[in-house]
């Protein structure tokens, strides 16, 4: 059993970052360079611009880990396993984010040649099988666990709603057949399902089904 002091820092904490984390990716993918040339990818703009990204994401898993808290009293299994699904695709994009920022940088003013040829790394090996499933994942665990967020009403129906439409149409951005604008769009959507997910849950205080967890 959670008392009610842990549960409302797990609420607290998990609202701001799923807030700030809502935040971050809108503004990691509007300012996202719309080239990948070696010049670019070893510019400080483009580490800059990924390092924000990089927080959006930490921020993203402490966030969806306050969700998960906050709905267990009444989530079902599809939730969970939304849930899991999403945070595992996380950080699975985490690891190429990591090369993004801090090593593809340094592989640019040292073998441009190699970046002209991958470009952000997209295509490296096995990463052209991995990064397309890793998106999907990434679509199906938000659907599955937003969609028990709306079932359950407890943060109201508007963020999950706008969250599913936000993942489906962001996927599709990161897809590849969509132009920058779609991701853009879908970045915006997506984040702005987050904050207000956050939003709700800040303004959560422990009532008696949650202190039965």
């Amino acid at each position: 059993m959670l008392n009610e002091k842990l549960l409302l820092t797990i609420f607290r904490w998990g609202g701001i970052s799923n807030i700030v984390g809502g935040l971050l990716v809108a503004i990691a993918y509007l300012s996202h360079p719309h080239y990948e040339t070696p010049e670019v990818i070893g510019s400080d703009y483009w580490l800059w611009t990924h390092v924000i990204f990089v927080f959006s994401l930490l921020f993203g898993i402490y966030g969806l880990i306050g969700l998960m808290v906050h709905s267990l009293p009444t989530g079902k299994a599809v939730g969970l396993i939304g849930y899991v699904v999403a945070i595992t695709s996380l950080i699975l994009i985490s690891g190429l984010n990591y090369y993004e920022t801090f090593i593809n940088p340094v592989v640019a003013t040292e073998a441009p040649q190699f970046v002209e040829k991958y470009g952000a790394g997209l295509t490296i090996g096995l990463v052209r099988i991995v990064f397309p499933a890793t998106g999907g994942l990434f679509v199906l665990g938000y659907i599955l666990f937003a969609s028990d967020l709306l079932r359950s009403r407890q943060l109201g129906g508007g963020a999950p709603t706008l969250m599913i439409i936000g993942v489906v149409v962001f996927g599709a951005g990161l897809s590849g057949f969509f132009p920058m604008v779609v991701v853009q769009g879908g970045s915006i959507l997506f984040g702005a399902a987050t904050a207000w997910l956050g939003y709700e849950l800040l303004r959560t205080t422990p009532n008696q089904s949650l202190q039965s967890i």
